[in-house]
């Protein structure tokens, strides 16, 4: 977003946090948010009506008037990249006169060797503290798990990623309805907690989908927990 935001300096390009002030200020350190304008949501009130979680799950757009472009781009998690290039395609038909140069590019458009450094890159970097060791402990497994698999293309690493993401995403749900994070029914309207879960499915989906292509069966199952406690 960021890229975007200095390709296209007559677009405004809000990211907007639905915790806490200090989540909004450690997200916009950790991806170096200067021109992209970095908000939260200060109290329930202020929630919108009609959207959850977007980011990943996709992007609202409109015009200087207000007006929809998009009530919602298509999702990176169900369509990888092409989600980018679809929100770029929308980019360049409607606010082209707002870019800065005509041959500006953004991360799409770089080389793929620029792409593996910017991967290398994040990947050397530690993963950050979000407070709680419990949490911090899982996010090392997670991410040595990933990078177990990175180095090894294996059903089997990539077997073993799932079994700790699953348990992490398990017991990151757990945590946010034991402190009352978000709106847990699923049938109110906006919350915060049931689009995080929404996501934590889409990823653990691509992942199972992925190891049963491999031709093996997924051993691990779904435990992202139901919003409102539910099981099914």
């Amino acid at each position: 977003m960021e890229e975007w935001a200095q390709v296209y300096p007559g677009v405004r390009f809000l990211t907007v946090c639905v915790d806490a002030v200090g989540v909004a200020k450690q997200f916009g350190m950790m991806f170096g948010l200067n021109k992209a304008v970095n908000c939260y949501i200060p109290s329930r009130s202020y929630f919108p009506v009609g959207y959850g979680q977007l980011g990943c799950s996709g992007f609202v757009v409109s015009d200087k008037n207000g007006c929809f472009v998009s009530r919602k781009t298509m999702a990176y998690l169900d369509y990888g990249e092409g989600a980018f290039s679809n929100l770029e395609e929308l980019l360049r038909v409607h606010f082209d006169q707002h870019k800065s140069h005509p041959e500006s590019n953004t991360y799409l458009n770089h080389s793929s060797e620029d792409k593996k450094e910017s991967v290398d890159e994040i990947n050397d970097e530690p993963v950050p503290s979000v407070g709680i060791n419990s949490m911090d402990s899982e996010h090392e497994r997670c991410e040595e798990a990933l990078s177990l698999l990175q180095g090894n293309l294996t059903s089997k690493s990539l077997e073993n990623f799932l079994v700790e993401l699953s348990a992490h995403f398990t017991h990151e749900e757990q945590l946010m309805k034991d402190h009352g994070f978000g709106n847990s029914s699923r049938d109110s309207g906006f919350s915060p907690l049931v689009s995080h879960v929404k996501d934590h499915e889409r990823i653990l989906d691509i992942g199972y989908r992925e190891l049963e292509r491999s031709g093996k069966k997924a051993q691990v199952a779904c435990s992202s927990n139901k919003a409102d406690g539910s099981s099914s």
